[in-house]
């Protein structure tokens, strides 16, 4: 009987729910009302969680079509799918370069490196990052961020060394810089290489001269008789019969240090009779010259 009342009890407090009109105000949801016991509220819709896998691409599209047609549209989706990847990398990138930066300059701002008595270089480190590209990424955070409206009307994100060439054009002229970037896009890859060449074309940035290969190291200008005379006799031996040099060969091997001396002693014995060859020659022309 008592689970009779119970059930009863229930069933009219459901149908006294729905009737009645909460004088709370109704929550952001509408349907939920805060006045009303957790066990009388409407379920929680599902989430929506976003899939992460692609789906296939639908082969059916390719019914009707010659094959030159179907290798077209296979082709065309391919390089749809190459641009998507692209975009959505640099989507990525572009936001966690902005969400990095600012918080970086933050951490900066509010000294965290000297509360843990540490330089910045060292508070760099502990983020497994070089001191260097702690300022790189606030560079390219500031960057980005200025050119927030050019990104978003034309829903292009750019990566830090895109942001490096757009935001000094972009601040000195908006449209200018709008121009660069379409251009850039229109030539099939936009990188900062084409951003730069587009802005030269558009007469924004002077053309980097080319660097000239370096010239070929002139010939020595020819020696002079006693320069060669000098090379030849005494250059090598003077410096191979060096006297600590012959001291720590000799402690090496005296065998082969008396070898080399002999050796060297009978190519200057030729180098004497060339030379006493050559002063005759010298002095004979002299003489019948006088």
């Amino acid at each position: 009987m008592s689970k009779k009342l119970v059930a009863q009890g229930l069933e009219g407090l459901k149908v006294e729910t729905a009737q009645r009109v909460s004088r709370i105000p109704r929550a952001a949801d509408a349907d939920r009302d805060p006045a009303l016991p957790q066990q009388f509220q409407p379920a929680e819709p599902p989430a929506v969680v976003p899939a992460l896998m692609p789906p296939a691409f639908e082969t059916a599209a390719l019914d009707g079509m010659d094959q030159d047609k179907q290798v077209e549209t296979l082709e065309a989706a391919y390089w749809d799918a190459d641009r998507a990847e692209v975009r959505s990398f640099q989507l990525a990138k572009m936001q966690g370069s902005v969400l990095k930066g600012e918080l970086l300059q933050l951490l900066l701002d509010r000294r965290a490196h000297e509360h843990r008595g540490l330089t910045v270089g060292d508070y760099a480190e502990t983020l497994g990052i070089k001191r260097q590209y702690v300022y790189d990424l606030i560079g390219a955070a500031q960057d980005i961020r200025a050119l927030a409206p050019l990104i978003e009307e034309t829903s292009t994100p750019v990566v830090a060394s895109q942001a490096a060439v757009l935001a000094p054009l972009y601040r000195a002229d908006p449209e200018a810089a709008g121009l660069v970037l379409q251009a850039a896009k229109d030539s099939g890859k936009l990188s900062a290489a084409s951003l730069t060449e587009a802005a030269q074309e558009l007469g924004l940035l002077p053309r980097a001269e080319v660097a000239q290969a370096p010239k070929p190291p002139l010939p020595p200008a020819p020696a002079s008789i006693s320069d060669a005379t000098g090379r030849l006799a005494f250059a090598d031996a003077y410096r191979v019969l060096a006297p600590k040099r012959i001291e720590q060969l000799v402690q090496e091997d005296a065998g082969a240090v008396l070898r080399q001396a002999e050796a060297i002693e009978t190519e200057i014995a030729k180098i004497q009779r060339r030379v006493d060859a050559a002063k005759k020659a010298a002095q004979k022309a002299l003489g019948s010259g006088a």
